[in-house]
């Protein structure tokens, strides 16, 4: 237990951490702005997915930067084909949102065979390259707290502070805007808005956009430096955790923010345990993102009832 809590409290964590976080936090912040629109996004995990194959394929070809755009880019392009079904064709969000998760789940394999001459299962085949980390060593010259600020800040991927970067831009977008005003009015009230002239299907769209791009990049942080290279359904139910991560954290940036980082802290554990308690499954032990997720879910639901019934007792 000592070995245990003396990992938890490192440096080397704390870098684990937010190398776990940053995808979940990029899907978490898409997840939120397309809910706060009324158009909830529940193909987070397929736009992941194949952002990050795209990725992977792109950057066998391109610099590291092109990649992270084409993987953002083909996220953005099934929230747009995802706007077009649900808003345009009056589909039902949901069922359209399932089907780009199925069509990423096959279709992803099948890309993957035919980009590496037949493996379905990783794109080792390929050469793929790797977002770099920013290195902050430097920082170490400062007096007494350099070393630690230097272990804690340097070797980050650039979609680590480009994600922290994103949660300011977006708190400020939504509240201190009058384009978020809009955003968050068509999805309380959609009748009001629209009574006032602005164009609620538009808005609804370009915060689909605004959400697979996020999710993109998410995708493409995990293929291009959580792990260098793809693997069949890699995402591994990250898309639906970051759509828990938006409810837990009372749909609000920062609130997603510290939901993020909750289960990013616990997905870390779940990498790290296996080594220091070998007599526990490591199949069990990569359950505890998903049980805490659920958790988190019940205990959002309990907190929502009783406040509803707070409210109906005023």
């Amino acid at each position: 237990m000592m070995e245990l809590f003396l990992t938890v409290f490192s440096a080397a964590f704390f870098v684990t951490i937010i190398r776990t976080t940053t995808p979940l936090l990029l899907a978490t912040l898409g997840g939120l702005v397309a809910d706060l629109s009324g158009a909830l996004n529940v193909a987070l995990e397929g736009q992941m997915l194949i952002a990050a194959l795209t990725a992977v394929v792109v950057s066998v070809y391109a610099p590291w930067y092109v990649a992270v755009v084409a993987g953002l880019g083909a996220g953005a392009f099934l929230g747009l084909l995802m706007a077009f079904f649900a808003l345009r064709m009056k589909a039902d969000i949901i069922l359209v949102g399932f089907a780009i998760n199925i069509l990423a789940a096959g279709g992803t394999v099948f890309a993957l065979a035919l980009a590496t001459g037949g493996d379905k299962g990783t794109s080792i085949n390929l050469q793929s390259q790797a977002i770099p980390m920013l290195d902050l060593s430097f920082l170490s010259g400062i007096p007494m707290v350099g070393p630690t600020l230097s272990s804690l800040l340097s070797g980050h991927s650039v979609l680590s502070w480009v994600s922290a970067f994103l949660v300011f831009a977006i708190w400020y977008f939504l509240y201190r805007t009058p384009w978020g005003l809009w955003l968050r009015g068509v999805g309380e009230y959609p009748a009001a808005p629209e009574a006032a002239g602005i164009p609620v299907n538009k808005v609804r769209t370009w915060s689909l956009i605004v959400s697979g791009a996020l999710a993109g990049l998410g995708g493409a942080q995990l293929a291009m430096f959580n792990y260098v290279g793809f693997t069949r359904d890699m995402t591994a139910g990250r898309g639906f955790i970051a759509l828990g991560a938006v409810l837990l954290g009372a749909r609000h940036p920062v609130g997603a923010l510290l939901a993020a980082l909750l289960f990013g802290a616990f997905e870390g554990l779940a990498v790290v345990m296996p080594g220091l308690f070998r007599e526990i499954p490591a199949e069990l032990i990569r359950m505890i993102p998903f049980i805490v997720t659920i958790l988190a879910l019940v205990l959002f639901s309990y907190r929502a009832q009783q406040l509803m019934k707070m409210r109906s007792g005023q």
